[in-house]
């Protein structure tokens, strides 16, 4: 090393650490300087130490959050380097999500290389996200939902039938239900976004069944590559080999989308699902702009892999939400039988009325049904909070300070769905809570499980269609109890983002 060298490494060394401590940190007097209530983030970590290390799993910790910012319209917090605003305000939550929406439009993506995971509606932005959404949303209307109905039924008879089978001549069977349910949800996403019929409670070995199940199959640590890339450089994360899904299972489910595509363009066939929905939607923009009706400046979006990306996003969205909630909802009905045999006596009542040939009036007339899953999702929601990315300079209501575009704004729903102050006794399991009268004396941005406003889950109604369908099949000749291997109170586990119980929710159903 020669003598310049060796005079000047330390210092170059002790410069690089500056410049690197002083460019990591310079955003760690954001809120300060706005006058807005902060925790003190700590070097690398932000305000999310517990998080980055493992130590809480994602929702006790924005649980825990929350609970520490009461008394705060809104706080400020550090998500590593990035600052991001909390509201715990119904007012403020409102003005975010619907009166300004047009300030808060996008959600805080990542931007990655992979066009099947960048042409999701989910991933989408500003206007190319408008168009898409607007021309998604007919396939959602309750007409359009009915017409699905036989389909739904398929898989609620086909669940049925397997029950009949694992309970029968012996004193019930003893399953997790978040598998359980997950072969449900799997059949009923394969058939109304793929067109492919599956019974993966019978046919578990099925190329589609052994294929969408590894959508999400990553080992610990790439879980936490993927959440590293997340919170402290999200800019690089296009140009580096990550995604949050299995690209293997990707290109499996787009071949899947192609081939049934060709199909019925080659036999001209259609069928009740939301993938024609999508390319009767798709041939209608085509021919509008042929014939000059369309806009010349905003052509038509939903091309092959527009459409191929959304029936992906609607295997990654509702597999686990749909099956989440019925699962916590039969936990908390294998605890509260009394609720349990309520619910079961409106199901059979209701069925007598129309039959279970009209199933789709029927579940209109289950106010009951409603009210459970209504709570079951207050007590637990898939996602802990749900975020919003600041797209143009906002001046907070009622205040002088303003955020600047680009700044995430996060709604901790978890926190809110268990405030005393909104929820007493937030811990029991009281559907009565969702009544037209108790609803009437609560914001509705008190109870936030799907978001809400323009940007909220364009599958909610589907979503809960099917998980109807499948409580009504379940619950009218079966009952649910606890067993050995539950785990009272469950504990989330640390190593998921969405809702997971540590030790899974196992309980005994048993026919009636």
């Amino acid at each position: 090393m020669s003598e310049f060298l060796r005079k000047i490494w330390l210092p170059l060394v002790m410069f690089i650490i500056t410049f690197l401590y002083w460019h990591y940190t310079k955003t760690f007097n954001y809120w300060k300087k706005k006058g807005v209530f902060y925790f003190e983030p700590i070097i690398f970590f932000g305000n999310i130490k517990d998080r980055i290390l493992f130590r809480k799993a994602f929702h006790q910790f924005w649980l825990d959050t929350y609970k520490s910012m009461k008394g705060h319209k809104f706080a400020g917090f550090y998500e590593g380097r990035r600052a991001t605003l909390v509201v715990l305000d119904p007012d403020i939550i409102k003005s975010v999500l619907i009166r300004d929406f047009s300030h808060f439009m996008d959600r805080p993506t990542l931007q990655l290389r992979y066009p099947l995971i960048q042409r999701q509606l989910l991933n989408l932005k500003g206007q190319e996200w408008k168009k898409v959404r607007s021309m998604l949303t007919p396939a959602f209307t309750s007409g359009k939902l009915k017409a699905m109905e036989v389909l739904l039924q398929q898989c609620g008879k086909q669940v049925k039938q397997y029950l009949n089978k694992v309970t029968d001549g012996n004193d019930g069977a003893t399953l997790e239900m978040k598998e359980f349910y997950g072969h449900f949800t799997m059949d009923v996403i394969a058939t109304a976004a793929f067109g492919v019929q599956t019974d993966s409670l019978q046919n578990p070995d099925s190329e589609f069944v052994k294929f969408a199940s590894r959508f999400n199959d990553f080992s610990r640590f790439e879980r936490f590559m993927i959440f590293f890339v997340l919170i402290f450089i999200p800019q690089f994360a296009k140009y580096l080999p990550i995604t949050f899904f299995n690209m293997e299972v990707m290109n499996f489910l787009a071949s899947v989308v192609r081939d049934t595509i060709q199909h019925r363009e080659i036999r001209n066939e259609k069928r009740n699902d939301f993938l024609q929905l999508m390319l009767d939607v798709n041939e209608e923009s085509k021919a509008k702009e042929k014939i000059g009706e369309g806009d010349s400046n905003s052509p038509s979006v939903m091309d092959e892999t527009t459409i191929i990306a959304q029936s992906v996003l609607f295997l990654v969205a509702g597999f686990e939400t749909s099956s989440t909630l019925l699962t916590f909802a039969s936990y908390e009905l294998a605890l509260n039988k009394e609720i349990q045999e309520r619910l079961r006596e409106e199901i059979r009542l209701t069925l007598e009325k129309h039959g279970e040939t009209n199933m789709y009036e029927a579940i209109q007339d289950m106010p009951y049904l409603d009210m459970v899953l209504n709570e079951a999702l207050r007590k637990h929601p898939p996602l802990a909070r749900i975020d919003r990315s600041c797209t143009d300079d906002y001046t907070i209501p009622g205040t002088s300070i303003t955020i600047e575009k680009g700044i995430n704004v996060t709604i901790p729903v978890l926190g809110i769905h268990y405030d005393p102050e909104y929820y007493p006794e937030p811990e029991k399991f009281i559907p009565e809570r969702f009544s037209p009268d108790e609803k009437s004396k609560r914001s509705p941005y008190l109870f936030l499980p799907f978001g809400a406003g323009p940007r909220n889950c364009i599958g909610l109604r589907f979503a809960m269609l099917s998980t109807k369908i499948a409580m009504i099949y379940l619950f009218k000749d079966f009952e649910i109890n606890t067993c050995e291997k539950t785990q009272i109170p469950y504990n989330y586990s640390k190593f998921s983002m969405l809702l997971k119980a540590e030790k899974g929710i196992w309980l005994k159903i048993k026919p009636l």
